[in-house]
């Protein structure tokens, strides 16, 4: 997934050149979210350039009236990108589309883990953005550029001489994430040089801590589960933050409607 900005950019050079390795086939996607005038010029530019590259270029088009926020924008970018691997498979099932590469680095996870901090988000919300998941259709989502920052990817793309497009809405701080990045983030960085990094890996070490977090609960689970439900009286034995967090889950696992923590404690 490629928006023509410096960190996609060095994602795909890093991968046209791991690719004679690996014997990759890749497959470049663009999504136009015609945010500004200059969406179109920007599509039609990375898409000649790829074909100097001999890339396979695909693109998908929308508007402001159907994204009009940056969640709607982002489900919209996966459900194209999932479509064109479907797509690309049924035309070559030999060669089958099973992964989407985008380019998040260690500064976008920075970003998210401090807006969903300010959200108030549990350990699940504060430990996104990890470095793989699996999407709908056997597919699975891979960020490789997680262990970089900004300042790096536009140092592989100088070095490199590629050609970065800049996005006009980036500037745009009515955009809640451009405000983090263009007001916060400097802040912070200047008060505690390279708090960008250590913000990331905090984040990612919560990653691996909800993982166990989430295995621990499955076998609680299992330990006080009836034929009819769960064992009341084994759970009256745990502390009430404990019940929470099985019976969130349970309630979940069993398709149950969602209930906030306040509710459950």
């Amino acid at each position: 997934a490629v928006s023509g900005g410096q960190d996609s950019m060095a994602l795909l050079k890093l991968i046209i050149d791991l690719k004679r390795i690996y014997k990759w086939q890749l497959n470049v996607w663009h999504g136009d979210h015609g945010w500004h005038n200059q969406s179109s010029k920007i599509c039609q530019e990375l898409k000649h350039w790829c074909h100097i590259q001999k890339l396979p270029f695909y693109s998908a088009k929308t508007n402001q009236a159907i994204i009009s926020s940056e969640e709607k924008a982002r489900d919209w970018r996966y459900t194209k990108l999932l479509e064109q691997a479907k797509s690309i498979t049924k035309d070559n099932p030999s060669l089958q589309c099973k992964y989407v590469l985008t380019g998040h680095t260690a500064s976008d996870r920075t970003e998210t883990f401090l807006m969903n901090l300010a959200r108030g988000a549990h350990l699940k919300g504060l430990s996104s953005l990890k470095e793989s998941r699996q999407l709908k259709d056997k597919v699975l989502l891979i960020r490789p550029m997680l262990r970089f920052d900004r300042k790096e990817t536009i140092q592989i793309c100088n070095e490199m001489n590629l050609p970065v497009w800049i996005d006009p809405s980036n500037s745009d701080v009515k955009l809640s994430r451009n405000r983090v990045r263009q007001e916060i983030i400097p802040v912070l960085e200047d008060l505690y040089s390279g708090s960008t990094i250590r913000i990331a890996n905090l984040a990612d070490k919560l990653s691996t801590l909800n993982d166990d977090y989430s295995e621990l609960t499955t076998l609680a689970i299992e330990s006080i589960k009836t034929i009819e439900g769960i064992d009341r009286a084994k759970i009256e034995t745990l502390s009430i933050k404990v019940r929470s967090i099985i019976f969130a889950r349970w309630i979940a696992d069993n398709s149950g409607p969602f209930i906030s923590s306040t509710q459950l404690l």
